[in-house]
């Protein structure tokens, strides 16, 4: 084996890590939101198991987190400097990256917002601003910035793919 076969194996090994990372977090997401938080909901111990679960997977994302900035820097640094990377490339990535650091920074460092109004008042009167709040939690953008990182993510390849074939 020379050093490129090395290398080959190598990138392969870091995109795959990357995918699996990004899978366990956007779909363990998904799932905590289709099945967990709605099977829960009305339980008399789904707070407890809700809390349970959720601090589990903030561990697991918390590995993911660290397995994407490590594996993406290293895949960047390959399709940047591989001579095949084009300026729209630059802008998807660049767009990947910023979407991508606002959900590490929404896991890292949100912080509980507490609402003026008492809850049983604000579910008496329902106000455009507080039904967006509702549905714009920090959960719910994660989820949302990782399907979309995910279809960046995609674009990326195909961008990167038609430039190597010419």
């Amino acid at each position: 084996m020379n050093a490129l076969d090395l290398t080959g194996w190598f990138m392969v090994a870091m995109r795959w890590l990357h995918i699996l990372a990004a899978a366990a977090w956007v779909g363990g997401s998904i799932f905590f939101f289709a099945v967990l938080r709605p099977a829960l909901r009305g339980s008399s111990g789904g707070p407890l198991l809700a809390r349970l679960a959720g601090q589990e997977f903030r561990q697991m994302v918390d590995v993911a987190i660290w397995v994407l900035l490590v594996s993406g820097a290293i895949i960047s640094v390959d399709r940047l400097t591989s001579g095949h990377s084009t300026p729209t490339y630059g802008v998807v990535l660049a767009l990947k990256i910023a979407f991508s650091l606002w959900m590490f920074g929404l896991v890292w460092f949100r912080r509980r917002s507490s609402s003026t109004m008492p809850p049983e008042e604000a579910a008496r009167n329902p106000t455009l601003l507080s039904r967006v709040a509702s549905v714009l939690t920090p959960t719910n953008l994660i989820l949302a910035l990782g399907i979309l990182v995910l279809l960046l993510a995609e674009l990326l390849g195909y961008l990167f793919e038609q430039s190597m074939a010419g």
